[in-house]
């Protein structure tokens, strides 16, 4: 059996062969996309510069790194320097694999853009990720180089954070000749495919193939703002660690209302200590629960704040509202009038989609008390949501006037969100 990293070795080749022969009329003339093209200098010279620079600085950091950490007898010793070596290495010959396809895939992604005001596309945001990756790399790469030869550097924890990333390179790369192939097939200009050919289950096939345990890992979030990082390891701690207990209490983890017992939540609470100081662990665990386990599970796991335990600890720790109350708005027309000419009114009609007119959930909340929330015509439409109180009234709470602004916040819908209950801290 072949060990993890020869496994990645291999793969790392079968990619790179895939990439080779996916392409189309053999070698291309300098200048050209992917398409054959010309690539236009004026717009897109300075991202084919700006790619070459961040490749020449990575195969620099490599070499640096792996000169440093091969150097004989003078040079660091024992299994981490081998390691890191070896990363190296394989993270320069991804590199160089990479780079004529990223610098194809920056020539021409712009045509594929929404319009020229809105530079997105896939293939751009694509190409945006491998070039996080490799800026992430480049500077753990810089770090090492200044720290390697302090006492207090952790050669064996600075070489899992290469791998890590390596992994990354690896499928990203795999991604990349997904990419390249769609665009060759597809005829020019079209971001989708319009010929089946059986594109699909080769899609499908090569994504199930794909290891996709390094994102969730030590390089969670790498793509995002730093700042959100810690949220998202937070949320992935605490899904693969309730992912655990998931067949445990598979017989009653979903109750009425799609709302997991105390028992699940305080269970994971205790197990995710492991996954918090081991990120290998993490990214295989959530691995496995994003493709084995079913709706119900995310509909429990989602459904966590919705429990009165947690929602009573997040409003001690958010600030407090003084309205907070569900609101059922039946599917009658009312009038309301216009303030340009408060004599003058317009006739609001009933929501109606193809199942017919049908009342409209909502949710009032309020840092103050203003006039008229507290109302018989409101509170009429209240509903009952079988917990504390949602309209919190002092004996003498003051009424502040009537506000000029109102903010309306469409949560989303659909088989895993989470109720507007969930919104009183964030709203």
């Amino acid at each position: 059996m072949m060990s993890k990293r020869s496994q990645e070795n291999v793969h790392a080749k079968i990619v790179g062969a895939k990439m080779a022969s996916g392409k189309k009329g053999g070698n291309r003339s300098p200048g050209k996309g992917l398409n054959g093209r010309l690539s236009s200098k004026q717009k897109e010279g300075p991202i084919l510069m700006d790619t070459k620079s961040v490749f020449a600085a990575l195969y620099s950091v490599c070499e640096e790194n792996a000169a440093f950490f091969s150097g004989g007898p003078t040079g660091p010793q024992g299994d981490a320097a081998v390691r890191m070596v070896d990363t190296m290495r394989r993270i320069q010959d991804h590199a160089s694999s990479l780079e004529p396809v990223v610098t194809g895939f920056a020539a021409i992604y712009h045509h594929f853009d929404f319009d020229p005001h809105i530079p997105a596309n896939g293939y751009r945001s694509l190409v945006k990720v491998v070039r996080c990756c490799i800026l992430h790399i480049i500077h753990k790469g810089r770090y090492i180089t200044t720290n390697r030869r302090s006492i207090f550097f952790r050669a064996s924890h600075n070489a899992g954070e290469m791998e890590a990333y390596c992994s990354a390179l690896c499928q990203l790369r795999a991604l990349l000749y997904l990419a390249q192939r769609l665009l060759h097939d597809n005829s020019h200009g079209n971001l989708f495919f319009h010929e089946e050919s059986g594109l699909s289950q080769s899609f499908v096939r090569e994504y199930s193939s794909m290891h996709k345990g390094c994102f969730y890992g030590r390089c969670l979030g790498f793509q995002f703002t730093p700042a959100i990082r810690p949220c998202l390891q937070t949320i992935a701690i605490g899904l693969v660690a309730f992912g655990e207990n998931y067949k445990r209490h598979h017989s009653g983890i979903v109750v009425e209302g799609g709302i997991a017992p105390y028992g699940v939540a305080a269970s994971s609470f205790f197990t995710s200590g492991k996954y918090a100081i081991d990120p290998e662990l993490r990214g295989a665990e959530f691995e496995r629960i994003t493709q084995n386990l079913d709706v119900h599970f995310w509909k429990a796991f989602w459904n966590i704040t919705e429990t009165e335990v947690l929602s009573r600890l997040a409003s001690m720790t958010s600030t407090q509202v003084k309205v907070n109350r569900a609101i059922s708005v039946p599917p009658v027309p009312f009038d309301l009038p216009l303030v340009a000419d408060p004599h003058l009114n317009v006739t609001i009609e009933a929501p109606s989609a193809h199942t017919g007119p049908g009342p409209v959930q909502m949710r009032l909340i309020s840092y103050e008390l203003r006039e008229g929330q507290d109302s018989e015509a409101l509170l009429s439409l209240s509903r009952s949501e079988g917990g504390a109180i949602s309209l919190s009234l002092g004996m003498k709470s003051k009424r502040s006037p009537p506000s000029r602004w109102l903010l309306v916040h469409y949560h989303g819908g659909g088989f895993v969100a989470q109720t507007s209950k969930s919104h009183e801290s964030r709203t």
